[in-house]
Parts: C-alpha cells; sequence; structure tokens
C-alpha cells in the first residue's frame, strides 16, 4: 500500500490533462474556505459507476466492506489538497492501510467530453496512473459530482464508513485542523466495530 498510497498522492497532483493551463498559485487561487461534516451516521453515499483507467467500470459497492477514501477533482482544484496528499503518502509509509481502505482518486474530465479532446484527456490521465502504478476513475459526465453535490473548481475529500456511510466530507483546500479531523475520522472508521 505505501507505493500506491504515494503514486496516489503523486499522480492527484500532477493529474492535469495535456494542455490545461496551470493552476493558480496560494496566492492566486480563490480564497473558498471548506466545508466539514464529521458526525457519524450521516447518510449513505449514492452509487456511482466510473470508467478506470484500467478499463474497468468500477462502482461504489465494489469497495464496501472496507474504509473508503474519495478524492474528488477537476483541472481546477488538482493542487488545492496538496498537503493532505503528502500527509496520506506518510501515512501510508508508516502504516500498513491494505486490509482496511480503498482510495479512491476520481478525475472529473467531463469539460473534455467532446471528439477530440475526450482522448487526448483520457490518454493523460491512464498515462499518469501507468507512471504512479494506480488506478484513477474518470466522470465524464459530471454525474457523480452532481449526485454527491460536488462544486466545480473544488476539490472534494470523502471518508465513508464500511457501510458506505459518509463520515467526513470536505471542499477546497483543508486547513490543518480539517486535515487533522480527517485523519481521525479515517482511524475511528478503521477501529470502528464490525
Amino acid at each position: 500500500m505505501t507505493r500506491r498510497t504515494l503514486a496516489l498522492a503523486l499522480c492527484l497532483a500532477t493529474s492535469r490533462a495535456a494542455g490545461d493551463p496551470p493552476s493558480p498559485t496560494p496566492s492566486q487561487a480563490p480564497s473558498v474556505a471548506p466545508s466539514v461534516a464529521t458526525a457519524v451516521g450521516l447518510p449513505r453515499a449514492p452509487d456511482f459507476s466510473l470508467e478506470s483507467t484500467a478499463g474497468a467500470t468500477r462502482r461504489l459497492r465494489d469497495y464496501l466492506g472496507r474504509v473508503v477514501i474519495i478524492l474528488y477533482e477537476d483541472r481546477d482544484s488538482n493542487q488545492q489538497n496538496d498537503t493532505l496528499k503528502r500527509e496520506l503518502a506518510d501515512h501510508a509509509r508508516t502504516e500498513d492501510l491494505t486490509r482496511d481502505v480503498s482510495l479512491v482518486p476520481v478525475a472529473n474530465l467531463s469539460s473534455y467530453n467532446f471528439w477530440p479532446a475526450k482522448g487526448y484527456a483520457r490518454d493523460a490521465v491512464v498515462d499518469i496512473a501507468r507512471q504512479q502504478g494506480y488506478e484513477i476513475m474518470i466522470d465524464w459526465t459530471g454525474d457523480m459530482g452532481r449526485a454527491y453535490r460536488f462544486r466545480p473548481g473544488q476539490s472534494h475529500v470523502l471518508v465513508l464508513s464500511r457501510e458506505g456511510r459518509v463520515l467526513f466530507r470536505t471542499a477546497g483546500p483543508m486547513t490543518a485542523r480539517f486535515r487533522q479531523s480527517f485523519f481521525e475520522a479515517v482511524s475511528q472508521a478503521i477501529h470502528a466495530p464490525r
């Protein structure tokens, strides 16, 4: 898991499709305060059906039985939570999470869902996934974003229980306090009685 989680952190940090303009620097980025929900027992997450860079179709139910971390980003938000991604990679180096946690990175490519951009965008994400050794899900239509009420231009991070309940949800750049809440939610979910 160490290699895969590190790959996740790296691939999401560099997951801009070919030809995208560079993401804004922190001083240029819009100041969007993140929102967070950490109450156990929130509603179940909606199912999704997404193409993966491995050529398969993945659904949320494929991951149930494990704690699920969803990282959903588009070209305008893929660097907002780089600190969290680095911290995830650090945790992966010190803990073996493979039995308990599924990391589900999702690239929102709905703005590229037309010919010929679709082929270039898919190839770019597949290349990143291959280089990093990690599967990335692709939301071509934005359906997952709408079902989860994700806002365009914001990085979204969710932690789901083994049953698919939303334990943690945030949008936008995460402060140190929210990152601490994220890791606490993951730990509590891992150690919750089954």
